[in-house]
């Protein structure tokens, strides 16, 4: 019996015990870790280990070996029984197939939101018909996608184009030269390294130890919980590193820094990450990603939306160039946690880089380089106010965003021409909406933890219908002209999201979970109140519904537009109770500089002037996001178009 007590009173709590990690605790209170992240420990429960730390080592040498022939498979039970169901039947004696080649299929096996094709292993037929004999056969493989370390010993991606790859076979070619004819065959190349040492150093200013693990907190639970950027645990072991004299990477020290700027004191913590991000760019790991990835959600907050757009592209050159964007940047990963994080760090910043090119009617820095790596998996969770799934959904939404700004808003062509691609654009958004995991959705029984990243998932899935309806729901409100019933039908799409999407803002204030740390926070209740502005054009009637969002929009004063359209769409409240009306003439070279008429079918008229609501222009080119070839005029010169416009 005292043997069993001691057991239990030296038993550690459920978060240590499932991260493997010491669990030290106090005389009294929560242990170390469980303090640093604001909880109370939990003890009892199931005492089994999660199922990739039994025979550890064993599992992680079997999926290397099916990574070695499977390079993109899923290690999703489900994707496991289709894997196997999908290998050949086993023949005895059978001669050795040809080597595999790449080339590029169709692929829906991670939804039919994804890119429309992604690299796949294409093994042909060992009955091929083939005009060449076998001994005609090339015995060289052509040059394929490798990792060649650099000088910090930082395995690089170079692709088959690349000089250094092509020496590289040559060197392997001829070191097996059995004439003896080979310069290479007694000695090693000499090591012409790319890039140089990076030294670790100590950090000149730190801020107080409890306000940052106060503005910790703030982060993980507001920003780290929809756009995963750091590892909880390892975000307190460098700083226990850090505050300890420990010397880090200057990337660890710019993390440290942006996340007491954004969650706390930003002065002077932004000022001294800034004065490091050169080094940061140099040394070009993994931490540097996260770090810039940092400072750009900082300059977003800030009103530097461009030059943050801008910073998301070194980020995106520097997980290029670790080959995150392909399969083979994960091959020599001896830990499948460490594999899923980089992986779910790839779709992170795809998904954040999609949202910040879509604000601004940017194209993509990404082009089609995701398409090749899995989808984060749902059975990991790194975060533990992240609900199991929301990576995986989160990051094929964000790829969904990428192509309907593509398509419908930056790739030529008027609305008319782009109905069929707003009818796929609409289905795969519903197809991904129909395959949303229940416990993901608004109206399910979720933990308090989840709520923010639960809402926020479905505050997306919103916002992605208003995009593809906005432009058809702005036509049908600006132009006098009739419309045929696909443009009301995507009108009315648009309308119905943006209801939904004021609910759910609505019920984000009533919980306290509006972040002013996030910027896009901001960007989706101006996005929300652009349309919902539009709709009170249209219907006049929808002031009460517009009065009643003020107070959301007044919480994110903090930026300028923000304020500034807070204040615009007051004094169109304002002017609405008071004025008197009739039916707005929109001139399309300057549509809100003029004296507009607003009627309402059945109601009493009142005038507006817009010039009284302020420089809306500016408000509208940044929360509609049209792009250039946007014209209102469209309308009126349908009847006199070529046929097949």
């Amino acid at each position: 019996m005292a043997d069993d007590r001691r057991r239990k009173n030296a038993l550690s709590c459920n978060g240590c015990r499932q991260r493997k990690v010491k669990c030290e605790k106090p005389t009294s209170g929560p242990c170390q870790r469980c303090s640093r992240l604001g909880k109370q420990c939990q003890l009892g429960g199931s005492t089994s280990r999660p199922y990739y730390h039994t025979s550890k080592e064993r599992y992680e040498l079997l999926v290397s070996v099916v990574r070695h022939f499977v390079p993109d498979a899923s290690f999703g039970t489900e994707d496991l029984r289709k894997l196997l169901k999908s290998l050949p039947a086993r023949v005895d004696a059978s001669p050795a197939p040809p080597a595999p080649t790449m080339v590029d299929t169709p692929s829906d096996a991670s939804g039919p939101w994804l890119s429309e094709t992604v690299t796949q292993m294409n093994t042909p037929p060992a009955s091929s018909n083939s005009p060449y004999s076998a001994s005609e056969e090339c015995a060289i493989e052509d040059l394929e996608n490798t990792l060649m370390v650099d000088a910090m010993n930082v395995p690089r991606f170079s692709g088959s184009s690349s000089c250094s790859n092509l020496n590289a076979k040559i060197i392997l070619h001829m070191s097996k030269d059995s004439d003896g004819l080979s310069p290479f065959a007694d000695s090693e190349p000499a090591p012409l390294f790319d890039g140089q040492v990076i030294s670790y150093r100590n950090a000149d200013y730190l801020p107080d130890r409890k306000a940052l693990d106060q503005a910790a907190v703030r982060f993980f639970a507001e920003i780290n919980s929809v756009i995963y950027i750091l590892d909880q645990d390892r975000f307190h072991h460098w700083i226990d590193d850090i505050y300890g004299g420990k010397g880090v990477r200057a990337s660890v020290l710019v993390i440290l820094y942006l996340v007491m700027a954004l969650c706390g004191d930003e002065d002077p913590s932004f000022h001294i990450a800034r004065s490091y991000m050169d080094d940061v760019i140099e040394e070009s790991s993994l931490e540097s990603v996260r770090a810039i990835m940092l400072m750009s959600l900082y300059r977003q907050r800030e009103d530097e939306r461009s030059v943050a757009w801008a910073m998301l592209g070194v980020a995106i050159r520097i997980s290029l160039s670790l080959g995150l964007h392909q399969n083979i940047g994960y091959v020599q990963d001896t830990s499948i946690y460490g594999s899923e994080v980089k992986r779910r760090l790839w779709w992170s910043l795809c998904e954040f880089d999609n949202w910040s090119s879509c604000m601004l009617g940017q194209t993509s820095g990404l082009g089609r380089t995701n398409s090749s790596v899995s989808l984060p998996s749902q059975e990991f969770n790194t975060t533990p106010y992240t609900p199991p799934g929301y990576a995986t959904s989160s990051a094929s939404l964000g790829t969904l965003i990428g192509q309907i700004s593509q398509k419908l808003y930056i790739q030529s062509g008027n609305l008319r021409s782009k109905e069929q691609v707003t009818s796929e654009l609409i289905q795969k958004v519903d197809i991904w909406h129909s395959e949303l995991p229940d416990h993901l959705r608004p109206n399910s029984a979720f933990a308090s933890c989840f709520a923010r990243a639960t809402l926020y998932l479905n505050l997306k899935y919103n916002y992605a219908r208003m995009l593809i309806g906005r432009p058809y729901m702005a036509h049908s409100i600006l132009c006098g002209n009739s419309h045929d019933a696909v443009f009301k039908s995507r009108a009315e799409t648009c309308k119905l999201a943006n209801r939904e999407s004021i609910e759910i803002l609505t019920e984000f204030h009533r919980r306290g979970l509006l972040s002013r740390c996030l910027w896009l926070d901001t960007y989706f209740i101006l996005a929300t109140a652009i349309v919902l502005f539009l709709r009170a054009v249209e219907t006049p009637s929808v002031k009460n519904e517009l009065k009643s969002f003020l107070p959301v929009l007044r919480m994110c004063e903090r930026s300028q537009i923000a304020k500034y359209a807070a204040e615009s769409i007051e004094k169109f409240v304002y002017n609405l109770e008071n004025g008197i009306t009739k039916r707005p003439t929109i001139n399309v070279a300057d549509p809100f500089s003029q004296q507009a008429k607003i009627s309402h079918a059945g109601g009493s008229c009142h005038g507006i002037n817009f010039n009284e609501l302020g420089d809306l222009n500016a408000l509208g080119s940044e929360c509609f996001g049209f792009g250039e070839d946007f014209n209102l005029d469209l309308c009126g010169a349908w009847n006199t178009m070529e046929p097949g416009l």
